[in-house]
């Protein structure tokens, strides 16, 4: 598994929650500033990348504006996987 993997993972899930598929989304996206998911979306979200990638996110880390990029949560996922968290 890469980086490309889990980052392509969220932008998918992001896609997946978009009215309007025409948006452009990379790893540059930030998916709260965008507006493109809601809060329920965003839980939803993380529990998704905890179950699929078997890693837990601690409350303090979901505060961080940082993981609102997907490039960044992708680095945040590969860091935890790889027991760098």
């Amino acid at each position: 598994m890469t980086i490309n993997d889990v980052t392509n993972f969220i932008i998918d899930y992001v896609r997946q929650h978009l009215e309007d598929d025409s948006q452009i989304i990379d790893e540059n996206c930030n998916f709260v500033a965008t507006g493109y998911l809601d809060s329920f979306a965003i839980l939803s979200l993380i529990m998704t990348l905890e179950s699929q990638y078997e890693i837990k996110f601690a409350p303090s880390e979901l505060a961080e504006s940082e993981l609102q990029v997907i490039g960044n949560l992708a680095q945040v996922v590969m860091n935890k996987i790889a027991g760098r968290d």
